[in-house]
């Protein structure tokens, strides 16, 4: 038989074996959850920081009821309910998203995704814009001080909006995918930002009446803005203004819209006049868009020209039958096709 002693030292032996390991993992969860209290606070204090710097340029967020989540590696931060009081297009507005739900990394806090649940609700205080929007999915990731952003994308899908706004009214739309990023361009110091924004297989009833299709809509317009200064300005206007005052420009590298058959790609761009109206150029190659010329009083007797057509208007669109490549002007308040202005005018945009 073991001695008394052999059995004492086996036992405490065992004792150490479980008691040491597990008091050392007890002191981790502790420490890791004296961590996370303490980097959720900070990841809070940065969400407050956001708001305190919108508030300062005259935009009230609002986030009732909030809670903080995550534990152990995230840090979660929702509320019901999302409020906002501020300009929007140069009106006193309010809106409101349903759900929002703050997520960033444990030990980043400049970089926040946030998911929003719908539906997205807007109105200004004279009436002219009231929309909701609904969607399946809608993401917003924010990185960088308010003051200097780094980089703002927004995704979603399944989105449908519906209101009014201005002179259009009923509005009505939707798309299946939506994807945009705001992204300070590394290669450049004028406080240039790449952008892009893209929406596939949708449906813009007045679009789709103006092109004369009924098929499924893609857009894609994306490019660099620079002298763009986004963390400091306040309102829309105040915004564009010192832009246009910095002799700020955007180049467009892609602007295309496609409806089956019937599609438009083009290149240039744009700034704004001494009146603050669009003015600039794209050098763009149109198909099938004899309706849409017609509804712009573009004779289509040039339209189905060819030759005559490329010789009056510039040349052939790449060779390819049924394209056309056409300057598309905007100057002195109007936008002009080739060597025809429309009827359409360029107002003011603040």
């Amino acid at each position: 038989m073991p001695s008394k002693t052999n059995e004492i030292k086996h036992r405490s032996r065992a004792y150490y074996l479980v008691v040491i390991p597990a008091t050392v993992i007890l002191m981790i969860v502790a420490g890791w959850s004296v961590f996370w209290y303490f980097m959720s606070r900070q990841a809070a204090a940065a969400v407050t920081k956001w708001a305190a710097h919108e508030a300062q340029l005259g935009r009230n967020w609002t986030c009732p009821n909030q809670k903080i989540q995550g534990f152990p590696f995230t840090v979660e931060i929702s509320c019901d309910n999302l409020q906002f009081q501020g300009e929007l297009l140069g009106k006193a507005s309010t809106g409101i998203v349903r759900g929002f739900h703050a997520v960033a990394p444990l030990l980043r806090n400049d970089n926040i995704l946030a998911r929003l649940e719908p539906p997205f609700t807007a109105k200004t205080s004279d009436g002219t814009l009231d929309v909701t929007m609904q969607w399946a999915e809608f993401y917003v990731e924010l990185e960088g001080d308010p003051s200097a952003p780094q980089r703002l994308a927004l995704a979603g899908t399944e989105i449908k909006l519906q209101g009014r706004a201005g002179s259009v009214d009923p509005m009505d739309g939707g798309f299946k995918e939506f994807h945009s990023y705001l992204s300070l361009a590394s290669d450049r110091h004028d406080n240039s930002y790449d952008f892009m924004f893209s929406f596939n297989d949708g449906s813009v009833p007045a679009l789709n009446n103006f092109l004369d299709s009924q098929l499924p809509l893609g857009v894609e317009f994306g490019g660099t803005i620079s002298q763009a200064d986004l963390g400091q300005a306040g309102t829309f206007s105040e915004l564009l203004e010192k832009w246009r005052s910095a002799n700020g420009h955007i180049d467009v590298s892609t602007a295309r819209l496609r409806s089956g058959g019937t599609s438009f790609e083009a290149t240039g761009g744009f700034d704004l006049d001494e009146q603050h109206r669009v003015k600039g150029k794209l050098d763009a190659v149109f198909a099938g868009f004899g309706n849409a010329f017609r509804q712009l009083n573009i004779d289509p007797g040039l339209i189905t020209a060819g030759q005559a057509l490329s010789g009056l208007l510039g040349r052939a669109g790449g060779g390819v039958p049924g394209r056309l490549s056409l300057p598309v002007n905007f100057s002195e308040g109007y936008l002009s096709v080739g060597p025809v202005r429309t009827s359409i005018q360029l107002p003011p945009l603040y």
